[in-house]
Order: structure tokens, then C-alpha cells, then sequence
């Protein structure tokens, strides 16, 4: 049976409506919409076109916005109860959102001026390069999903056994070292040559930057023992949904992944809870290009 995620979404754009001025409960979150917080996220961004936490925070800076041009409270009252340190951090969020200044918005005698005010905004801009309108009634109206170009195929992985080197930090830094310390050991066993993937296993919006882990692992087989500090666990395989690509900047990894996940979403396919993961078809170090197909979990 096909899912709408659009439909499962809906009651946690409900809470998020009345609720996004509070505290963050992200399992909570998620369970509105029966999705592990695991691939919330992502499932999350495919359907509204933001992350959750860039959704919150605009949210957040239109709330802010309104006060400052209905209420005229003091700047810094608004700030604080937007979640914001100081008056200075909400000018640099405004300036970041929308190319004003708070004190603009809060300076604006009439609706006319504001909505003038806003159309010249930076998000105005925007707003009319993607084909909306840009009074006052529908300033905030949500931006047109991206179509993606890369086709999604659905594969299907034998289980196996994985030989690989963890690294805990942000994603995609500082892997060279155990890159090289896994094919530092495969090489004499003649194993370089199989099949590597790097595991993603948390989720960046909840799992601080420093503690997010990921695996750069190969394939092995059952008799394969590692050891100099190579360790070992089995891949459960199973089905996938899979997208592949060739990435000449780093960059393009996480629009990549937005592809997958926006395709998932398109045709209604459930995600489990197996972690995500990239596989390397080639790697060139000089240049960084990279042929990789990237693969999401999904349910029998």
C-alpha cells in the first residue's frame, strides 16, 4: 500500500504550528507521524522542502517579524522570546532571512509599507523568482518542492559480513585516516578490491556534530577474520532504494540524499530502521570525483 507522507506529516506541521516556540521533543515529533527519528529527518525536508530545525526557526522569525510590526515591543523583548541570545543575534538572523533589520520592520507605520518593505525584502526576491506573489497575504507560502532528474531504482543486497574502521565526528570529515588504516589492512589480504560502503548511522539534527558516527567498511566474506584494530559485523542486506551518481563536489552529497529522500516520498515507499549508507563504485583522491550510489532502507 502506497504511503502518503503528506497526510502522516500533517499532524506534526500541526503541532509544529502551535508548538514551535517550545522545547523540541524530536522522538516525540516523529511518532506523529509513525517514523523513527532516525528517518524523520529526512523524510521531513523531502516533504516540506526545509529541515526541521530551518522550519522551526523561520517559523520563529515570521512570528518575530509580526510582533515587531503589530505589538512595537522593545527588540530585545522579542529576541528573547524567540529563543534568540540578544537583540544583535535576532538582527543577524533577519539580516541572514530576510535582508532587513528588526528595527525596519518595527519602524513600519502602515500594512502598505510593510508589504512594500517585504516585496523589496530578500525573501520577496526569492518568493518571486520561484513564481509567488509577494504581498502580505501569502509572503510566507511555501516554495515549490524541487523535481528531481536522478530515477530511483529499488535493489534488493545478500547479506554478508563487513570489516570496518569507525569514525565519530561531523559527517564527512576526517575519514582519510581510517580509510587508510582499512585498506591498510586489506590490501595484503587482497581484499582492497570489494565492495566499500560508509554506514551513516545518526541522525544530524538531533545527534551532535562530534558524536555522529559513521563506518568505512568493506565486504568480506565469513572466514575473514580482521585484525590490527579492524573490527567486524554483519550487513543484514535486504531492499533499498537507490539513486547513483557521480559527485565532483562535496557539496553534492547532501543534495543527492534530498534526491533519494524526495523520490521515496514521491511514490509512497515505507523507510525501516536499517541505517543509510553510500556505496563507492570509484574514488579518484587527486580529484575527489566519486562515482556512489546512495542507498535508503526500505520495508518488505
Amino acid at each position: 500500500m502506497k504511503t502518503d507522507y503528506h497526510q502522516r506529516l500533517l499532524p506534526v506541521i500541526r503541532h509544529l504550528e502551535e508548538q514551535f516556540n517550545q522545547p523540541l521533543n524530536l522522538e516525540a515529533v516523529a511518532s506523529l507521524a509513525c517514523l523513527s527519528p532516525y528517518h524523520f529527518h529526512r523524510i521531513f525536508k523531502a516533504v516540506v522542502g526545509e529541515t526541521l530545525n530551518e522550519y522551526l526557526r523561520r517559523l520563529r522569525l515570521e512570528a518575530a517579524a509580526n510582533d515587531l510590526f503589530y505589538k512595537k515591543p522593545p527588540i530585545t523583548e522579542v529576541a528573547l522570546e524567540y529563543g534568540f541570545s540578544s537583540s544583535q543575534s535576532l538582527a543577524k538572523a533577519f539580516k541572514q532571512h530576510f535582508d532587513l533589520t528588526p528595527s525596519q520592520i518595527r519602524q513600519c507605520e502602515s500594512l502598505d509599507v510593510f508589504s512594500q518593505l517585504l516585496k523589496n525584502s530578500k525573501i520577496g526576491h526569492v518568493l518571486r523568482k520561484n513564481g509567488h506573489e509577494s504581498d502580505a497575504s501569502n509572503f510566507y507560502t511555501p516554495l515549490e518542492p524541487k523535481q528531481w532528474s536522478e530515477t530511483m531504482e529499488i535493489q534488493t543486497f545478500d547479506p554478508c559480513q563487513l570489516a570496518y574502521v569507525r569514525v565519530t565526528g561531523p559527517y564527512g570529515e576526517n575519514y582519510e585516516p581510517a580509510v587508510n588504516k582499512l585498506y591498510g589492512w586489506a590490501g595484503p589480504q587482497g581484499l582492497a578490491g570489494n565492495t566499500n560502503i560508509f554506514i551513516y548511522h545518526d541522525n544530524p539534527e538531533i545527534t551532535p556534530a562530534d558524536k555522529c558516527r559513521t563506518d568505512i567498511c568493506l565486504f568480506i566474506d565469513g572466514d575473514t577474520v580482521p585484525n590490527n584494530g579492524i573490527e567486524a559485523k554483519p550487513f543484514p542486506g535486504g531492499k533499498y532504494g537507490v539513486i547513483r551518481q557521480t559527485i565532483t563536489d562535496k557539496y553534492q552529497y547532501a543534495s543527492a540524499w534530498d534526491s533519494l529522500m524526495s523520490q521515496v516520498v514521491e511514490q509512497g515507499l515505507d523507510s525501516d530502521d536499517r541505517p543509510c549508507f553510500e556505496l563507492y563504485h570509484s574514488y579518484d583522491q587527486a580529484t575527489g570525483e566519486a562515482d556512489v550510489s546512495f542507498c535508503t532502507a526500505l520495508a518488505d
